[in-house]
């Protein structure tokens, strides 16, 4: 004994509990329901990734950039003329192999016994944090690397200089994806989580913001809070995330078409997968397997996820550079 700490931890003396714990661990399907409930309020990358692609082959061809438009422009057309023939390009093709992303986690009977359902617990929330740690960061550094086109902030959005002009360089950003033409509408704004505080805390943008009910005002601006890392002001999701791989810039981008996740369908026994309400798998593409290892009165929880983000429409972004300088 040292200090007030007793070692080993005394057993738990409630014999159901463990019971419990083990019938829990057995059902894959409520292990997967308890990843997701930790995982899905911090992923941020199927944000904008928002496409669900599948391959069973390991291997996803697509094309980025494809034109909406026909090759070439309509002709007049004279009575009785045969009218003029087009070709209909396609985007520039490209290919994606898929990563298996995994992680195991052992929990073994004694300390089941001994702190009850929290090592379990702690386990779930170690193996989401991983799992949206790298998957999120994956995603995100190939969106960033995809992105071009920018142009720079009138002022840091930290407000260390001038005055910031945030909505303005939002809109001038939003104004040159629709001068495009190529049938983008932008509606997400991506950041790092120092910006996005600047951004939210910034006086001159918080006095457009209703000041009763979030979410619920004729305020030229409104507003409301869906979780710590996303707010939605002036129709615009803005997503903050501590997994960008560089800070100081803002992506406002087209999340319905930008790009996706391809997932690899890979059958195997004992893996559950994440689905939706519509019973179809979910966006995040987890699959969860529980395995008892008896050789060492254990049970062993495996967290994977075979995936590959893939950017379609690397246009359909626009970066503001110099937004916390």
């Amino acid at each position: 004994m040292t200090g007030n700490v007793t070692f080993a931890p005394t057993p738990a003396t409630l014999t159901g509990d463990v019971i419990s714990i083990n019938r829990f661990l057995k059902d894959p399907i409520w292990v997967m329901r308890a990843l997701r409930t930790i995982t899905e309020q911090m992923f941020i990358a199927n944000k904008i990734l928002t496409a669900q692609l599948w391959t069973e082959s390991g291997t996803v061809g697509y094309q980025q950039n494809e034109n909406i438009y026909a090759d070439n422009s309509p002709q007049p057309v004279a009575p009785g003329a045969e009218y003029p023939t087009t070709t209909t390009g396609t985007g520039t093709a490209s290919m994606a192999n898929t990563i298996n992303w995994g992680q195991d986690s052992v929990i073994t009977d004694a300390s089941i016994s001994r702190q009850k359902f929290d090592v379990v617990g702690r386990a779930f929330t170690k193996l989401a944090n991983s799992h949206v740690q790298k998957i999120d960061s994956v995603g995100l550094s190939a969106a960033a690397s995809a992105v071009t086109q920018n142009t720079g902030a009138i002022a840091s959005w930290a407000g260390t200089g001038a005055t910031p002009m945030i909505f303005r360089d939002i809109m001038r950003a939003y104004a040159s994806l629709i001068n495009l033409k190529q049938g983008y509408m932008p509606d997400t704004l991506l950041m790092d989580t120092v910006t996005y505080a600047n951004v939210v805390s910034d006086d001159k943008l918080m006095a457009l913001l209703p000041r009763e009910i979030p979410g619920f005002s004729n305020a030229p601006v409104q507003s409301g809070w869906d979780s710590p890392y996303m707010k939605r002001i002036g129709g615009f999701t803005f997503l903050g995330s501590p997994n960008l791989p560089v800070a100081g810039v803002a992506t406002l981008l087209d999340s319905k078409v930008f790009g996706g996740f391809t997932d690899e369908k890979q059958p195997a026994p004992g893996y559950v997968m994440s689905t939706g309400k519509d019973g179809l798998p979910d966006a995040d593409g987890l699959q969860v397997k529980t395995i008892r290892e008896d050789t060492t009165d254990s049970w062993r929880i495996r967290c994977r996820r075979i995936t590959v983000p893939i950017v379609l429409e690397p246009r359909a972004a626009w970066q503001i550079t110099g937004v916390n300088l």
